[in-house]
This record gives C-alpha cells, sequence and structure tokens, in this order.
C-alpha cells in the first residue's frame, strides 16, 4: 500500500474520532447594570453571571479587566452555592493593573444562567471606562475547560459633588454686666431695681422706721400722762371728799 494512501486513511479515522467527541458549548458572561453612572467617591455594585448555554459547567474561572485609575475593587462577594478557589493564581484583586480574578466550583454543575457574584467598585475620579470579561476567563466543563467570553459595562464617573463650606451662624449672646444691681426690699417686697432707686427706697425706708419708732415711743409717754393725771384727779377727789365730811367746829 502507497503512503500517500495510508496518510488518507488516518486523517479520515482522526476526523471520525473528533466528530463523535461532544461539542463543548461555549459559557457566556456578563455584567449588570451595563451602563454606570456614578459620582467620584461613591460606590457601586456589578454582578457577573455566568451562562453555559445548555453545557454542564462544574466551575469557572473569571478575571475582570477594569480602569485602575478610575475604578477600585472594595470587595467581592461570591454568589450562593459557589465554593471558592483561594489559591494562588486563582484568586486575586490587582488594584494596581485593574485585574480581579475568581475562580469557584458548583456542586452538581449548572447549565443555565447562573449568578456568579457581586463586585463592589469605588470610583475614584471623574472620567469615563470600561468594566470587561477578560481573554483569561474560562469554564470547566465535564469534557474539558473552554475559553468564556461575555459582554462588559460602561462606567461614567461624574466630578464630586462639592459642598459648599458654609460656616454655622453664630448667634451672638447677650451682654451680662458684672454690675450686680442692688434690690431692696420692704416688708419683704422688692421697692428698687437701680442705684438710684435703691438709694431712695434706703431713705425712705429709714424715714419711716423713724416715724414708727417715734409713734410708739409717743403712745407710752401718753399713757404715762393719762395715768398720772387720773391719779392726781382721784386725790384731789378723795382731799375734797375729806374736808366735807370732817369734824364742824
Amino acid at each position: 500500500m502507497k503512503k500517500s494512501s495510508l496518510m488518507s486513511i488516518a486523517t479520515l479515522a482522526l476526523g471520525a474520532i473528533l466528530f463523535a467527541l461532544p461539542a463543548l458549548a461555549t459559557t457566556t458572561a456578563s455584567i449588570t447594570p451595563t451602563d454606570v453612572k456614578i459620582a467620584a467617591g461613591q460606590q457601586f455594585n456589578v454582578v457577573i453571571a455566568v451562562n453555559p448555554n445548555g453545557a454542564s459547567d462544574y466551575a469557572e474561572q473569571v478575571k475582570i479587566n477594569y480602569p485602575a485609575d478610575l475604578l477600585q475593587v472594595t470587595s467581592f462577594n461570591i454568589g450562593s452555592s459557589w465554593m471558592s478557589l483561594t489559591q494562588p493564581g486563582y484568586d486575586s484583586i490587582d488594584n494596581v493593573n485593574g485585574v480581579l480574578t475568581k475562580t469557584a466550583g458548583y456542586a452538581g454543575g449548572i447549565t443555565s444562567q447562573t449568578p456568579f457574584g457581586t463586585i463592589t467598585f469605588t470610583a475614584m475620579k471623574s472620567g469615563s471606562g470600561a468594566i470587561t470579561i477578560g481573554n483569561g476567563s474560562q469554564a470547566f466543563q465535564k469534557s474539558g475547560q473552554t475559553a468564556m467570553i461575555g459582554t462588559g459595562a460602561s462606567v461614567v464617573v461624574t466630578a464630586a459633588t462639592v459642598v459648599p463650606n458654609v460656616s454655622p451662624k453664630v448667634t451672638p449672646k447677650a451682654s451680662v454686666t458684672n454690675d450686680l444691681t442692688p434690690v431692696t426690699t420692704i416688708n419683704g417686697e422688692v421697692v428698687s431695681t437701680t442705684p438710684a432707686q435703691a438709694a431712695a427706697a434706703a431713705v425712705s425706708a429709714s424715714q419711716v422706721a423713724a416715724v414708727n419708732a417715734s409713734g410708739t415711743s409717743f403712745s407710752g409717754y401718753t399713757w404715762f400722762w393719762i395715768l398720772l393725771i387720773i391719779v392726781i384727779l382721784g386725790l384731789i377727789g378723795w382731799w375734797m371728799y375729806s374736808r366735807r365730811s370732817g369734824p364742824k367746829y
């Protein structure tokens, strides 16, 4: 048999074998929301979802590219039922070069679109950029592994909102004088609140006190003279009575 005939038979046999092998479906990844508008200094979330498109994926390695000067990854939360693979090279966040790599397996596999995880970004400055599915992303299926393709998201970061620095309004305090205005009371009642009034009230009070004192003394003397006059009148009456009733010569 000629050599050319042997080569033709081998080629046909290899083609038959490759045709008999199951074709690997392409897994796609998506990022939502697809359009993000955010102010500098604020945070936002994007959700990564994977879709085996009918095949069975048992693990995924997702690489996300982003502009590191515009965005920084704050955190990543893996989706429910996924088991993270944290070995070096399979799990990292590189905010210098703008690459996030996450790898995780799913018990029993997935066959339809499934959320893979949530990335929290912080907008660093104003500008525009894109978050994309990196070329190193791949899906691990039963028959082997296949490259993952997908759509990304556009991001527009606006300038930070400047809050005007308004000084708080200060209400001036009422002036307080150290001069304590004297208060004068008479019989328990306040009669003055100013120095002049206090002085006048003090004079009036002293005058009233003097009058009261003199009135009390006068009343005492009046009773004394009244009693003295009564005694004198009594003596005179007794003397006159004694002369009338005495012996006659």
